[in-house]
């Protein structure tokens, strides 16, 4: 039995339409199942671990964007009920479904429920973010995450986005023009030109199995497991999201951002890969955990999970829990 996990209100209510139509598209290969509608809050967490906790279900599936994704598998976990995770992507980045071969667009949506029915399965790393007390030692729950972990300008945008989001959705007309990735590059832009009056950054001091890593004055600190990034970057061409390590990305100012969309950036043509004459991007650390202190610059330093914000703090411990998650994806990879 098949766990159906999303959100009919997504998208001024037209989701409830693509959900209709996955459930039909799941009977139709045989995919018996039910459905659980997201809870705001965070609550889809606990229904969904406590939905598996029944034994009634050997798969859940997330219809939805990166955080929806979150939510599901970290349910997975929380539950202790060693069941395998399928996604239907439907969000605007979809970095989780893009690193996997799927596509979010409506017409994908028959490709990915016979997806579903493949059954083709790999491992998924997920990363456990702590929060740390002066002595070094968890100050409170931890967070499971499986795309990213940021913190700085990243944060910004997204709570800039969420912002205008709830603006926008009050005016009917403008609601219609102004979302989904139109409201998420206009939160991009709103910083970049925000960072030409006031460039917000902080230092970070480091630790990693290998040794300590100082960073200073970085506008923004990514920790990375899948593939893509924000939907169209790919920071590192060899990573793997199940080799038990992720990749610590840092950003030093909007010189670095547009140094790394000219090699990350997948719309940049190939033979345009090239970092301008004397430039040198900051390096990037793969290790299995990593140990935060941020020293903030008067400002505190916003922080996201998973596309969504997170509470911002100063002292974070990151833990890669391997193959914490079994996943479906397409046989071949590679998004169509």
């Amino acid at each position: 039995m098949h766990l159906l996990v999303g959100n009919p209100t997504a998208q001024s209510g037209r989701n409830k339409d693509r959900i209709d139509r996955a459930r039909e598209l799941m009977d139709i290969h045989g995919l018996k199942h039910e459905f659980l509608s997201t809870l705001p809050g965070g609550a889809t967490v606990d229904a969904v671990a406590g939905a598996l906790r029944t034994g009634r279900f050997s798969t859940v599936v997330a219809m939805g964007g990166d955080g929806t994704f979150r939510e599901v598998a970290a349910g997975i976990l929380d539950s202790g009920v060693p069941v395998v995770l399928g996604m239907l992507p439907t969000g605007t980045a979809n970095d989780q479904g893009r690193s996997f071969g799927m596509s979010a667009a409506p017409e994908a949506l028959d490709r990915n429920v016979a997806t579903l029915a493949t059954r083709y399965i790999v491992p998924l790393d997920a990363g456990r973010l702590s929060p740390l007390g002066p002595d070094h030692k968890p100050s409170g729950p931890s967070t499971w995450f499986f795309d990213s972990a940021g913190w700085g300008m990243s944060a910004r945008v997204l709570r800039w986005r969420n912002e205008d989001r709830a603006l926008v959705g009050q005016v009917p007309l403008v609601r219609e023009l102004y979302r989904d990735k139109f409201v998420y590059a206009g939160a991009v832009l709103q910083a970049f030109l925000a960072s030409y009056v006031e460039e917000q950054d902080f230092d970070c001091a480091i630790q990693t199995p290998t040794g300590p890593v100082h960073l200073q004055r970085i506008t923004d600190l990514i920790i990375k497991n899948t593939r893509y990034y924000a939907g169209a970057w790919i920071f590192d061409e060899s990573a793997s999201p199940e080799d038990g390590l992720m990749e610590l990305v840092p950003l030093r100012g909007r010189n670095e951002l547009i140094a790394r969309a000219l090699v990350a950036h997948e719309q940049i043509p190939m033979f345009a890969k090239t970092l301008p004459p004397g430039f040198q991007l900051s390096e990037i650390v793969r290790a299995p955990w990593f140990e935060l202190d941020i020293y903030e610059r008067g400002v505190p330093v916003e922080a996201q999970v998973d596309g969504e914000e997170h509470t911002s703090g100063t002292r974070w411990r990151i833990d890669v829990v391997r193959h914490a998650v079994q996943l479906i994806v397409p046989e071949l990879g590679g998004e169509e």
